[in-house]
């Protein structure tokens, strides 16, 4: 059994407070709500990631995905979170874990903005959502990361945790290949608990 409030000391962040959010604009963002250590182990398992990889989060709350990515598997992460209060204690997190884990404030950014607002970098090659956004944010970050791959040919890979309906209608309509589907504990109970690995890639000179 995993349990949440010790991994959380052993990171040295707090991630398990409940938000309340207003449903106003931040609606289109999805209200805040952790990914549960137990399904990140699976996921990154299955998803193996090098020191010279960067994991992007969208709507990364407080960073508890970033963290443990970074602390597993010393990959570059970027959190991107619309809500600035979240964003505050995100940046509260980031300290403490840096004075537990040094050297590793290079190997991280954190930034206060929409998602869509997101410039891709040639560099960034993982992507995480965890129960994405509404459906016109999402087309618009696929198509930010389209370009950036077609732009600068390169192999990503997209995670995507508590994906409903909608968004995988989205996702049909690009040109990603699904690499496979990893169920998660409680799966049995809950179908949902499931994460969707795609993957896209362009050849220099080619697509």
């Amino acid at each position: 059994m995993i349990n949440e409030k010790e991994f959380e000391e052993f990171l040295g962040i707090n991630t398990i407070e409940n938000e309340s959010q207003e449903k106003d604009e931040k609606a289109k963002y999805s209200i805040y709500e952790a990914t549960h250590y137990k399904g990140l182990i699976e996921i990154f398992k299955e998803v193996i990631m090098t020191p010279y990889d960067t994991l992007v989060d969208f709507g990364c709350g407080l960073g508890r995905v970033l963290f443990y990515c970074n602390q597993q598997y010393m990959c570059k992460v970027t959190g991107v979170e619309y809500d600035k209060d979240i964003y505050d204690k995100l940046q509260e997190n980031a300290e403490d874990y840096c004075k537990r884990f040094k050297n590793q404030e290079k190997k991280m950014l954190f930034l206060n903005m929409k998602a869509e607002d997101y410039v891709i970098e040639p560099t960034d090659n993982y992507f995480y959502f965890f129960n994405p956004f509404s459906v016109e944010v999402m087309s618009t970050v696929l198509d930010n990361i389209l370009e950036s791959v077609k732009k600068h040919p390169r192999k990503v890979t997209f995670i995507l945790y508590y994906c409903t309906y909608e968004i995988m209608g989205v996702i049909r309509k690009y040109p990603f290949t699904l690499e496979k589907i990893i169920k998660l504990p409680g799966y049995e109970e809950d179908p949902d608990e499931k994460a969707y690995v795609y993957m896209c890639e362009y050849e220099r000179g080619k697509g």
